[in-house]
């Protein structure tokens, strides 16, 4: 009886080494946090590398208001910050969606020691997942189309390609008009130091959003 208990109590910490590694989940202990859905979002970030830039307000969210963004905002935000709906491209999304979706089960179906520290994942049934796939790709980064763009090769051009491209795939321009860029330029530059990457100076992102703006929506 004894080996059998000790069997499921190594599984259970072994289990906790591979999915929050080591060094984090002693630091919670530690701190005398269990993994409940706040706890989850300050330490997802240290699980995944770093890698999560900063969360959007859903109330910037598109149509927040919306039964769509509403269970974006329940489900996408119980275990990190809330990502934009244009971290990816519409192609990408069901995938990230699927991932997202076998994480949460697992989370949610856990007992014991794993159980108190996930701390009551939901889970979104076949429908709802169908909702969320669908409001992220409406709203998903339009991917650029190079043959539409003669000036990549400029000073400009190259500046927007080397530096946009790091953390997703290059935007459209005439995604968002002249004024919405350079918010969207400054948001950007803000996740890039808070993500770690190197940030070029403020000329080259005064290169960038020249670029943008010349080809804007509206233009």
């Amino acid at each position: 009886m004894m080996s059998r208990f000790r069997l499921h109590v190594d599984l259970q910490v072994l289990l906790i080494y591979l999915v929050a590694g080591f060094p984090v989940y002693a630091e919670s202990m530690n701190e005398g946090m269990m993994m409940d859905p706040g706890g989850m979002k300050g330490m997802m970030p240290r699980m995944m590398g770093g890698l999560l830039p900063p969360g959007i307000d859903p109330a910037l969210l598109p149509e927040p208001q919306s039964q769509d963004a509403r269970l974006f905002a329940r489900y996408c935000g119980q275990c990190h910050q809330l990502p934009g709906p244009g971290m990816h491209t519409a192609q990408e999304w069901p995938g990230v969606v699927e991932s997202m979706n076998r994480r949460m089960q697992m989370m949610s179906g856990r007992r014991g020691m794993m159980g108190m520290m996930m701390g009551g994942i939901e889970v979104p049934d076949p429908s709802e997942l169908q909702v969320l796939i669908s409001y992220l790709q409406l709203h998903a980064q339009r991917p650029l189309d190079r043959s539409q763009y003669s000036d990549l090769d400029t000073p400009a051009g190259k500046a927007f390609q080397s530096t946009c491209s790091r953390c997703h795939a290059l935007p459209d321009p005439k995604q968002h008009s002249q004024d919405e860029w350079s918010g969207v330029v400054a948001r950007m530059k803000e996740n890039m130091i808070a993500m770690g990457k190197t940030v070029p100076d403020e000329a080259t992102f005064e290169e960038i959003v020249a670029f943008l703006q010349s080809h804007a929506r509206g233009r």
